[in-house]
């Protein structure tokens, strides 16, 4: 089983993913692409994320909101530095914060307490999922695949989940 610093919501039966990835297939057609091509993340919206319920499985929320792109690039700055200081979470050489590179993302804006947080999933094999418009999410795998919370207005990364190697 992974690491995981806050709660562990991962532990959903290998059933529930195969229908969870169906849905999520239908229910992501529309998603955002940030920028230029070869963009390696996507923004699920508020509308996405409150018509398909395609996020509903995400723990802990009040209600959703559509991150900017210069809400992912304040959380992608400091992304490095976070990582790097959790590295007992990892478990694999070169360290994860080294491969960025190799990890493609999805970002989900989240509201809890009043606060807006960006939840953000990576992953380094979509698994032949269209990753733009399938929310890609896998039991075990390792430090492929790995999950943060990030408060936006404090700047601060608030939860690291690691999947577990099976």
């Amino acid at each position: 089983m992974g690491q995981v610093e806050r709660e562990n919501y991962m532990n959903l039966p290998k059933k529930m993913i195969i229908v969870l990835g169906i849905f999520l297939s239908i229910a992501l057609g529309s998603c955002n692409n940030l920028t230029e091509e070869n963009q390696d993340w996507v923004i699920v919206t508020k509308k996405q994320s409150e018509e398909t319920g395609m996020a509903s499985w995400l723990v802990n929320r009040d209600g959703f909101w559509t991150p900017s792109p210069d809400d992912i690039l304040k959380l992608e700055e400091t992304l490095v530095a976070y990582l790097s200081k959790k590295s007992s979470y990892f478990y694999q050489q070169p360290p994860v914060w080294e491969r960025l590179d190799e990890y493609q993302r999805q970002y989900v804006g989240l509201e809890r307490d009043g606060k807006q947080i960006i939840y953000g999933n990576f992953f380094c094999d979509s698994m032949s999922l269209d990753w733009q418009k399938t929310f890609v999410v896998v039991i075990d795998g390792g430090d492929c695949y790995f999950q943060v919370e990030y408060d936006v207005e404090g700047g601060l990364f608030i939860m690291l989940a690691v999947n577990g190697v099976s």
